[in-house]
């Protein structure tokens, strides 16, 4: 089958892998332009590049993928089938009827719940227990097209965005393989989402990691998590000596027993850090311009007692 991938992060990189080992005829790897990353800006191509070019697949940069000269080299492409994943750019309709069998799009939920950028941080920050993956037909409104092959998995108590990105992307490899396999007789038809029960999940911004120590231990973990790796659950500690510095808290664990006296956000005797209801045992922590660190080492490195406080 010829394909036509079009990718940008790393999310669709186990099923381009994937692709490319069972046979499958990649014809083209559309992707966006390189761009400034990392602390120094240095111009660094996309995950999807790096990966199509290890594959030693034909990439292209596309500034504009809509754009007619783009739009034309796809067409003369003459794929069966247009795959995106995690590409970063609206497909149009022109674009979209350049493949021949459909144009598909991998998308990081259970469709029609958590429509949006960032599908995969509100799972865990919202609490749910499951999500999954879902294979769609690519329409003009944004995660709305038809539903072609999905897969469900459990979010456990312990795994961040970070971890469940890397699950869910693999789990990718399946739906889009089971909808390729559907595709190839020449007609899949795909089952209309229910638009009661659409959810949005919108692009992160900063703002959405602070840390609210006044709500429930299992809401805090789910945002701690849900954040990590970027923007991070964020706090600021206050020593008993008065010494403030910003952190991350990049996993916790919540506690509903014992609950320790205090104002939320302070630490108790067991180091354990009071919130609205219950407490929270925090795993790991980032200090500002340091090093992830476990949380023993940020307690003996800034004396951590109890009657700290983070705020």
């Amino acid at each position: 089958m010829r394909i036509v991938f079009c990718g940008s992060g790393e999310f669709g990189i186990p099923t381009l892998r994937a692709l490319a080992a069972g046979g499958q005829e990649i014809v083209g790897v559309f992707t966006q332009p390189a761009r400034p990353a990392g602390r120094h800006g240095k111009i660094t191509p996309t995950a999807i590049a790096l990966a199509a070019e290890e594959l030693a697949l034909p990439v292209t940069a596309a500034e504009d993928i809509n754009a007619d000269d783009c739009a034309a080299d796809i067409e003369k492409l003459a794929p069966d089938v247009l795959l995106v994943i995690d590409f970063g750019q609206k497909i149009s309709k022109r674009v979209r009827a350049a493949a021949a069998l459909a144009a598909i799009n991998l998308h990081g939920s259970l469709l029609p719940e958590l429509r949006g950028a960032a599908p995969i941080n509100w799972a865990i920050i919202r609490g749910y227990k499951t999500t999954g993956v879902t294979v769609i037909d690519l329409v003009d409104r944004m995660d709305a097209g038809a539903i072609l092959a999905s897969r469900r998995t459990d979010i456990s108590p312990g795994e961040t965005a970070e971890e469940l990105y890397r699950r869910l992307s693999e789990l990718g490899v399946e739906a889009v393989a089971e909808t390729l396999e559907m595709l190839a007789p020449g007609k899949c038809e795909g089952v209309e989402q229910d638009e009661s029960l659409v959810t949005k999940a919108p692009r992160l911004k900063k703002s959405d990691g602070r840390i609210d120590w006044t709500a429930e231990a299992e809401t805090v973990r789910n945002l701690i998590h849900g954040t990590w790796s970027w923007p991070g659950g964020q706090t600021r500690y206050v020593g008993p000596d008065g010494k403030n510095i910003d952190v991350i808290v990049a996993r916790a664990v919540a506690l509903e027993d014992n609950l320790p006296e205090g104002r939320p956000g302070t630490v108790a005797e067991d180091l354990t850090v009071a919130c609205g209801r219950g407490r929270i045992e925090i795993v790991q922590i980032k200090p500002a311009g340091r090093r992830l660190m476990k949380w023993r080492d940020f307690v003996n490195g800034y004396r951590v007692k109890a009657g700290a406080r983070f705020e």
